[in-house]
C-alpha cells in the first residue's frame, strides 16, 4: 500500500509543477539574505507590496534538497510526503480499533485520493498535522487522559508556521470543546446523550483552544498570517481562476471515488443510534469545502473514513492484536519497492528533459546566451518556474496569490486569452521587451502576426517574443482566429 504510488510514473512530473520552483527560489533568498522577506523581491507588479512566506521552514527545506539532490531530491519530497499522509491517514484510522484489513482497504482508498493532492509543495503537511490533531483529540477522549491534549497547542505552532490552513486544526479543536453544549442543546429539543459519551474537563479543552490559538502568532509574521487568510477570503474570482481553488467538475475517476466515501460516511453516520453532533459538523464542513475546492478533497476523504472507520470498530471490533512481525514485514516490503523504484529512477538529466518538454528552459537558456534584457511579460503558471530560473530578470505574475490578487490575476488571464477590445493596451505587454508565449494561448498565435515582436525561439514547448518597435496604440486591434486551449 505505501509502495505503489512511488512506483507510478506520474511521480516524475511534480517536478514540472510551476510553484515547486518559486518555493526554491524563497528558500535561496532567505540562505542567501539571512533574514525573510516582508515585501515582494521577485515581481515588478509586487515589488514594495507586503508578503508573508507564511512557509518559509519548508521553503528553505526544499532548496537545500535541490541544491544536494538536484530534480530526483523534488520528487523524493513529493514521495515522502505522499508516504506520510498515507501513514498519518492510517494512524488515524486505527484509533477507532476497527478490524486490520478495513483499516487497510480505507488507507488504501485515501491514498488513491490523496495523488491529487499530492506535491513538493506545504499543502501535502496540512494533512498531516490535521490527522495528528484529530487522532490527539480522539484519543484523548478515548482514554479520558487530558495531558495528551498538551501536545496540540506544540501541533499548531509547528503548523502556523509551514501553512496557512493551521485554521483548520483550530477549527476542530473548537467543534471538539462544543461538544457538552451541543449535546445540552440536543437535551432541550428531547434528544437522548449517548451514555457511552464522556467529555473531558472544559478547562482542559478550552485552555488547548486558548493555548493553541495563542501560539499561531508565534512565527515571523504575527498576525500576518491571518492577515493572508482575510485577504484570500475577499477574493473570490480567485476560486474561477486557480485550477485547485475550483470546484470539483467530475472530470475525474477520483472525483467520483469521493463522492462515494463522502455519501457511504453519511450513511454510517445515519445508521448510528445516537446523532453524534461532532462528525455531523465535521462531516457537512468538509463536504462544503471539499466540493467547494479541488485541494480540499483530502479534508472529505479523511473525516469520511474517519466516520466510516468508527461504525465499522462498532460493528466489527478488532479482536487480535496485530503481531509486531506483520509491522516489521510490511515495513521491509516498503523498504525493497522503494529501493528497487529508486534503483530504476531516471537521472537528472532525464528529469531536465522531462522540465524542458512543459517548461520553458529553452526559451531561458536562449536569454541567458545571448544576454537579453527584459522587462518581462510571462503567464501564470510560469511564473513560479521563471522566478527561479531567471532570478535577475523580475516576474509580472506567478502562482503567489497573496502577492498578485484576483484583479492582477484577471487582467493576465483576460490579455493571455485576448479576451475583450483592451487586451493589447495592457500596460504590463506594453511595456515588455521580451514575451515567453505558452503555446495554446491566443496571444501566442497573435504576436506571430505582431509587428511590435519577432520570434526569437521556438522549440515547440515556448516561444520566445522580442519587442523590436516600440509600443504604440493600435487602430485595428489584433483578434485571435484560434481558439484559446487554456
Amino acid at each position: 500500500m505505501f509502495a505503489w504510488f512511488p512506483v507510478q510514473p506520474i511521480v516524475w512530473h511534480f517536478v514540472s509543477e510551476g510553484d515547486v520552483w518559486w518555493h526554491m527560489r524563497a528558500g535561496e533568498w532567505m540562505v542567501q539574505h539571512h533574514q525573510l522577506p516582508h515585501t515582494d523581491p521577485f515581481s515588478s507588479t509586487g515589488a514594495g507590496k507586503p508578503w508573508v512566506a507564511y512557509s518559509w521552514p519548508f521553503e528553505i527545506f526544499v532548496y537545500e534538497v535541490a541544491k544536494h539532490w538536484d530534480l530526483i531530491g523534488i520528487v523524493g519530497v513529493s514521495i515522502f510526503l505522499w508516504m506520510g499522509m498515507t501513514l498519518a491517514t492510517f494512524w488515524l484510522i486505527r484509533t477507532f480499533r476497527p478490524p486490520f484489513w478495513i483499516s487497510v482497504t480505507l488507507t488504501l482508498a485515501a491514498s488513491i485520493i490523496m495523488t491529487r493532492v499530492t506535491s513538493s509543495r506545504p499543502g501535502p503537511l496540512t494533512v498531516m498535522f490535521f490527522c495528528l490533531v484529530l487522532g490527539i483529540l480522539l484519543e484523548a477522549q478515548r482514554t479520558m487522559d487530558a495531558k495528551k491534549l498538551l501536545w496540540l497547542p506544540l501541533l499548531l505552532w509547528m503548523w502556523a508556521n509551514v501553512h496557512v490552513q493551521f485554521v483548520y486544526g483550530l477549527f476542530v479543536i473548537g467543534v471538539f470543546c462544543m461538544l457538552p453544549f451541543f449535546d445540552w442543546l440536543l437535551a432541550k429539543v428531547g434528544v437522548a446523550r449517548d451514555p457511552d459519551t464522556h467529555y473531558l474537563p472544559a478547562k482542559w479543552t478550552w485552555g488547548t483552544l486558548a493555548l493553541s490559538s495563542a501560539l499561531t502568532f508565534a512565527n515571523p509574521y504575527g498576525i500576518g498570517v491571518y492577515r493572508v487568510l482575510w485577504e484570500f477570503i475577499q477574493q473570490p474570482k480567485l476560486y474561477k481562476f486557480i485550477n485547485e481553488t475550483k470546484a470539483m467538475a467530475f472530470d475525474h475517476k477520483l472525483h467520483f471515488l469521493v463522492l462515494v466515501v463522502c455519501l457511504a460516511a453519511a450513511v454510517a453516520l445515519g445508521r448510528s443510534r445516537r446523532i453524534q453532533p461532532f462528525w455531523a459538523i465535521l462531516l457537512l464542513w468538509s463536504a462544503l469545502s471539499g466540493f467547494h475546492a479541488e485541494r480540499d478533497i483530502w479534508l472529505t476523504t479523511v473525516v469520511s473514513l474517519c466516520i466510516l472507520s468508527n461504525y465499522f470498530a462498532r460493528v466489527r471490533p478488532e479482536v487480535v492484536p496485530i503481531p509486531r512481525r506483520v509491522w516489521l514485514g510490511a515495513f521491509a516490503c516498503v523498504l525493497i519497492f522503494l529501493v528497487a523504484r529508486f534503483k530504476t529512477a531516471p537521472s537528472n538529466e532525464e528529469l531536465s528533459g522531462l522540465v524542458g518538454s512543459e517548461l520553458p528552459m529553452g526559451a531561458v537558456a536562449y536569454i541567458h546566451e545571448h544576454h537579453l534584457q527584459g522587462p518581462l511579460y510571462n503567464n501564470f503558471d510560469w511564473g513560479g518556474f521563471l522566478i527561479y530560473a531567471l532570478p535577475e530578470m523580475p516576474v509580472i505574475i506567478d502562482g503567489r496569490t497573496n502577492v498578485h490578487g484576483q484583479d492582477e490575476i484577471s487582467r493576465s488571464l483576460q490579455t493571455w486569452n485576448v479576451m475583450g477590445n483592451d487586451w493589447y493596451d495592457d500596460p504590463l505587454l506594453q511595456k515588455a521587451n521580451l514575451v515567453i508565449a505558452q503555446p495554446g494561448f491566443s496571444l501566442t498565435y497573435v504576436l506571430r502576426t505582431d509587428p511590435h515582436f519577432k520570434v526569437v525561439f521556438d522549440d515547440g514547448a515556448s516561444v520566445l517574443y522580442q519587442r523590436v518597435l516600440p509600443a504604440t496604440p493600435m487602430p485595428s486591434k489584433p483578434t485571435s482566429k484560434e481558439p484559446s486551449s487554456k
